[in-house]
């Protein structure tokens, strides 16, 4: 999902956790990318999850804008529930499920946006944070212009 200034783009298949609409802003500012990144990695280490092949990090524009974390395969529901918690305690709220054969979780952190996907398409789990705001929303929309919808 790409950050927008929509709320968090999600569609109607979507079920808001009570209280998810607001987000209290994170003591010391924003978290940078990187700071993201290192969140995203201690909450699956603490949830016992291990990291699958890593992938290139985005450049450019959009370098500031993403942060991600990819598992070696699907992880089980106690596995899951750990990983909610772990980033719960890092800063992280919960605002939105979404139910199906490959169940999301969103999440808020300042003006990051979290998704994580458990099985799908490509059966693993998938931590993706967008960083919302000004510059990283039209950075999103000239990528997607160039590189078309699908990347």
């Amino acid at each position: 999902m790409l950050a927008s200034g929509e709320e968090d783009g999600l569609d109607g298949s979507w079920v808001r956790e009570p209280g998810g609409a607001e987000v209290v802003a994170r003591v010391g500012g924003d978290p940078s990318r990187g700071t993201v990144e290192a969140e995203l990695a201690a909450a699956a280490a603490a949830a016992g999850l291990t990291q699958g092949g890593a992938h290139a990090p985005e450049e450019g524009e959009l370098a500031d804008c993403i942060a991600d974390w990819t598992g070696d395969g699907p992880a089980d529901g106690g596995r899951l529930a750990a990983l909610e918690t772990a980033l719960e305690e890092r800063g992280w709220q919960v605002t939105a499920r979404q139910r199906g054969p490959a169940a999301t979780v969103a999440l808020k952190s300042g003006s990051w946006r979290l998704q994580f996907t458990n099985g799908g398409l490509l059966e693993t789990l998938s931590l993706t944070a967008t960083r919302s705001g000004r510059t990283c929303e039209e950075a999103f929309r000239r990528a997607e212009a160039t590189r078309g919808p699908l990347g």
